[in-house]
């Protein structure tokens, strides 16, 4: 997807801390060079820890148009299907469309009028779905970057948007206490469902998109039968909010995190509990499953751990960010993690590579 460019050496990013959401950004005096690429770091061992430090290798730095815009923070990333474009959603209300072919922003979306929280890639790439703050889920054709669709009946701002994996049902939540599936293409609104209370910040189809799970600030996790709209479990465990739920390529494990600092792993099939992973400073805000037995989190310490499920131990730590790592998306062709965080920047790390290069297994 990303290729690693050489340069001199990561540029060091001056930060002015200040809190956003509790979460630290760039002043909006800041400047940057739109995209910025890093020599990639080999990885070092911590000390006293068996647990390897990795760096990006190429850093997509976001900048205003001007100088008298703000910095936006990062607050979603979505990868097309074929891997060349990334969606980035921020607090600006815009939507940039990054080309990994042309190595730079080739579009911006407007349109919004308030933070946009959400973006999502229908499975064949043709649809791009954006919506946040402003109550608006808007469709994109993403052959020319034209609007299309403007869905009907969000009455609260929309956190978490999904496709199903066929691409027939657009997904959508928010701080309403429902959930609302749309058509896929034409956004025709199908059914409403009932969530385990308001605030919904995560929702997930299960792989065979048989399962949808949502997730936020009450700690339920609900998992409904699609065909018939029946709930068929209600996951207990979190006692605070829940950010982050994904589900494991098989389908058979759903991991969730939220503000207790642990992820929690279920077996999604019986709906049970089946282990909790260590305990890390920070809030856990986002999940990607990086193979079958593999999973990233993403976390307000401004690192991402990269966690072998079959041990439960912590194996690989991608650092580099300054700020809350909100947004993961996983490149499973390339071995690619994408990252998107608070301090204004997106992230590709290279996990795995054909040359048989794998930075979870290669211990030092």
């Amino acid at each position: 997807m990303f290729p690693a460019l050489r340069c001199a050496g990561e540029r060091q990013l001056v930060l002015q801390k200040y809190r956003v959401c509790g979460m630290s950004r760039l002043p909006s005096y800041y400047t940057s060079v739109l995209a910025s690429t890093i020599l990639f770091a080999a990885a070092t061992p911590l000390i006293g820890e068996n647990v390897t430090e990795l760096r990006s290798i190429q850093v997509i730095e976001v900048s205003p148009e001007d100088a008298i815009e703000t910095v936006p923070v990062v607050s979603s990333v979505a990868l097309d299907p074929g891997g060349m474009n990334l969606a980035i959603a921020g607090d600006d209300h815009m939507v940039r469309i990054w080309s990994a072919r042309d190595n730079r922003f080739v579009r911006r979306l407007g349109g919004h009028t308030d933070w946009v929280k959400a973006a999502a890639y229908n499975p064949d790439g043709s649809i791009l779905a954006t919506a946040g703050q402003d109550h608006q889920i808007k469709l994109w054709r993403t052959s020319d970057g034209q609007p299309y669709g403007l869905l009907p009946d969000m009455i609260q701002g929309i956190s978490t948007l999904v496709f199903s994996p066929d691409g027939r049902i657009l997904a959508a939540a928010g701080f309403e206490s429902k959930i609302r599936l749309y058509d896929g293409r034409s956004g025709t609104r199908l059914s409403v469902l009932e969530a385990p209370g308001p605030d919904i910040r995560a929702l997930a189809f299960s792989p065979d998109g048989a399962r949808l799970a949502a997730a936020g600030r009450q700690g339920t996790i609900r998992i409904w039968e699609i065909a018939s709209g029946r709930v068929v479990h209600e996951l207990q465990g979190h006692t605070r909010r829940v950010h982050a739920l994904a589900y494991s390529p098989d389908g058979a494990r759903l991991a969730s995190g939220g503000e207790e600092q642990a992820v929690r792993l279920w077996d999604a099939v019986a709906g049970i509990q089946v282990g909790t992973l260590p305990e890390r400073p920070g809030k856990v805000l986002s999940l990607s499953f990086c193979g079958p037995d593999r999973l990233a989190a993403g976390g307000s310490d401004n690192l991402i751990r990269v966690w072998d499920l079959a041990s439960q131990t912590e194996q690989v730590r991608l650092i580099g960010h300054t700020g809350s790592v909100g947004t993961l998306a996983w490149d499973a062709q390339r071995g690619q993690l994408v990252s998107g965080s608070f301090d204004t920047t997106v992230r590709i790390w290279q996990l795995w590579n054909g040359g048989g290069y794998d930075a979870v297994s290669r211990r030092q």
